[in-house]
């Protein structure tokens, strides 16, 4: 297979990563019930995991696995769409310093894996709510959240694709994709948390003010990364997953 073909930067290669972070995320689907029950509840992920086995309905564990899953493929699809389009601006409108080049890029990668995924995470944030949701829910309830976080976190994921796409040791590809992961995790984690919380929301707030009740009501400025933990736990089975398949695509 040609590395170099843009079939295979904007198409093939996405596609091996979605596949295998499809199966990931059928592993890591309880992890991401239990952050999104937390975030939404406050309740303790042993409290979560307690009530949920003594209720004897472990498949509400999966209660969001599906979409969550098939959320995984287009958004890795739509990272190859959007380096696409990041190439045809610059072919128009080149630009020359960095620090513009990699706002312009992460911009791009983050508005169209908003366009591409909302649906399906609005979707799946109100599978894993469940009865803890008050009214119907809507793409506009966690739109903007939802793009600042993928805008943000598109910078990280950027440098790691950049940075391991042409090591072929996978010791090196799980560690930079962990470490940056992991960063991204935590500058992202209180938008992930405004969107949970304001998926089918009683009372209908503006992300800012989402932001401020949190830290007002709970009166600590941490309680904005309530989840980090749960995500971070997600963040290495994709790490390897990414590196495995890096290794992979590498022999070809």
């Amino acid at each position: 297979m040609q590395h170099n073909t843009l079939l295979y930067h904007f198409f093939f290669d996405p596609l091996a990563h979605g596949i295998v972070c499809m199966m990931v995320a059928y592993l890591v689907a309880p992890a991401q019930f239990i952050k999104v029950v937390h975030q939404e509840t406050g309740e303790s992920y042993t409290s979560i995991i307690n009530r949920c086995i003594h209720s004897g309905n472990i498949k509400l564990f999966f209660s969001g696995a599906h979409i969550y899953a098939f959320r995984q493929v287009i958004a890795a699809l739509s990272f190859g769409l959007s380096q696409w389009l990041f190439l045809c601006s610059m072919n128009y409108y080149p630009i020359t310093y960095f620090t513009l080049l990699v706002s312009w890029e992460c911009f791009l990668a983050g508005i169209v894996e908003t366009i591409v995924t909302v649906y399906s995470e609005t979707k799946e944030i109100a599978a894993n709510k469940g009865d803890f949701i008050k009214r119907k829910e809507t793409i506009m309830d966690i739109f903007t959240p939802v793009l600042l976080r993928n805008i943000i976190s598109a910078s990280p994921c950027i440098l790691a694709y950049a940075l391991t796409k042409h090591i072929s040791g996978i010791g090196i590809n799980i560690m930079v994709n962990t470490l940056l992961g992991i960063a991204a995790s935590a500058l992202t984690i209180p938008f992930d948390l405004i969107a949970t919380q304001n998926c089918g929301a009683e009372v209908r707030m503006t992300w800012i003010g989402r932001l401020k009740h949190n830290i007002t009501v709970e009166k600590n400025f941490f309680a904005i990364f309530n989840g980090l933990s749960m995500r971070i736990l997600q963040i290495v089975p994709y790490s390897i997953a990414h590196g495995l398949v890096m290794l992979l695509l590498s022999k070809f």
